[in-house]
């Protein structure tokens, strides 16, 4: 019950804050108010990112033709960089779900979700960014997002991120997809490991090349986003994990890269196993991405080795492969009105569970969004769930209707 309160008392006041920050200073959509600009600027459509957008990002949430003197204060102290306006938004998602074959026919998912979205400038060559889940399925999720960008240190071009991100981001950001439907292959994972290329703790560093090539590392705790323990800390072994990444672009039409990632853990899953083993994790894959006029194809391939995925002496090794391909149409470039996307997800592993392989998973989906305004859209999905082992092994072709709206403000 104490919890219970606590979260409600922190959710009344961070409503506050929006709204007297809404009054004060109309910064809905954060950025778009902040600078002037529609939506536009930087989305085809949201919360899909233009290269522009992108840019955007990178230059640590600033113009990267420089600052409008209206978005800042002049206090007349060059050390001191304020905003003139805090930049805040809001998302809110609510869908009405259709699938025949499944026990509970249909769903008014109403909202799905509701998010709070701040990020920007504190000082020169330092940003901030984060955002709050008030309703995720129902439960307040809380800060997933939330990480301080410093950028180009030392002249070097050498830009770090530090907090709790997606370790997938530099590959694809889920967050930013069209689809109701995940980018799966990331997520995938036996039950009693605790990483995977989700959300986690840790710190980025890269750097970009004149000549197209990105390069990535990143050094996390390896056990995703729960809260601390007893002792403060949110680590649950003395191991670190590692993600490495290289990608080169061609000819501003191809992006072509590839990853690895290793790692340990101890089997802090399972709090009733008192003997102590380790797993040890591993990945590597690729991803293409090739623009062509209206069509976008961004395609995904990884493998994930497990040493000792169920944590038991005999220390039997798993492999998992996940598949990605993701392909959009948008028929008047980032002017269009509407956008249909296409999205096959697969994961192959030979972990079992119960004697059900858990992680195996195959589906199809088509996808229609259309734009009511810059910042409001209905969605129209269809998905063809050839199978969620997860759910059980007789859990197999389903057809599910998605039909929903979805609103930045």
């Amino acid at each position: 019950m104490k919890t219970y309160n606590t979260r409600n008392i922190m959710i009344v006041l961070v409503i506050a804050i929006v709204l007297y920050y809404t009054a004060q200073s109309q910064a809905m959509p954060g950025f778009a108010r902040r600078y002037k600009f529609t939506c536009q600027t930087c989305h085809a459509p949201f919360p899909k990112l233009k290269p522009y957008g992108e840019e955007f990002a990178a230059n640590g949430f600033k113009l990267p033709e420089g600052e409008p003197s209206y978005a800042t204060i002049d206090t007349g102290d060059p050390s001191l960089e304020l905003t003139r306006n805090f930049p805040i938004g809001m998302r809110l998602d609510a869908y009405a779900v259709a699938d025949k074959d499944d026990e509970v026919s249909n769903d008014l998912q109403t909202p799905i979700l509701l998010k709070f979205i701040s990020g920007g400038p504190i000082a020169q060559n330092l940003s901030y960014y984060f955002y709050f889940f008030f309703s995720e399925k129902g439960e307040v999720v809380g800060i997933e997002d939330a990480f301080l960008y410093y950028t180009d240190l030392l002249g070097t071009g050498i830009n770090i991120t530090a907090g709790q991100f997606s370790v997938s981001d530099p590959i694809y950001k889920n967050e930013l997809r069209l689809t109701y439907e995940s980018y799966v292959p990331f997520a995938a994972k036996p039950s009693r490991s605790l990483c995977n290329l989700k959300y986690d703790r840790g710190i980025i560093v890269d750097k970009g090349f004149d000549f197209g090539l990105t390069l990535v590392a990143e050094i996390v705790n390896g056990n995703g986003i729960d809260p601390a323990d007893e002792h403060d800390n949110f680590d649950g072994d003395k191991y670190k994990n590692y993600f490495f990444r290289a990608s080169q672009e061609l000819f501003d039409v191809v992006r072509i890269g590839g990853f690895g990632y290793i790692g340990k853990e101890k089997n802090t899953a399972d709090d009733t196993v008192t003997d102590v083993f380790t797993n040890s994790v591993s990945y590597y894959g690729g991803d293409l991405s090739i623009i062509l006029g209206p069509f976008e194809l961004n395609t995904l391939f990884l493998y994930r080795k497990d040493s000792n995925a169920y944590f038991t002496a005999d220390k039997k090794s798993i492999a998992t492969k996940g598949y990605m391909a993701e392909l959009i149409f948008q028929p008047e470039g980032d002017r269009s009105n509407y956008v249909i996307t296409a999205l096959y997800n697969k994961v192959d592993s030979d972990y079992r569970e119960s004697g059900v392989h858990s992680l195996n998973y195959e589906s199809a989906t088509l996808s229609l969004t259309y734009l009511l305004a810059r910042n409001v859209k209905i969605i129209g999905e269809y998905t063809y769930l050839l199978h969620d082992y997860s759910k059980g092994e007789d859990y197999k072709n389903h057809h599910i209707l998605k039909t929903g709206v979805s609103a930045a403000f």
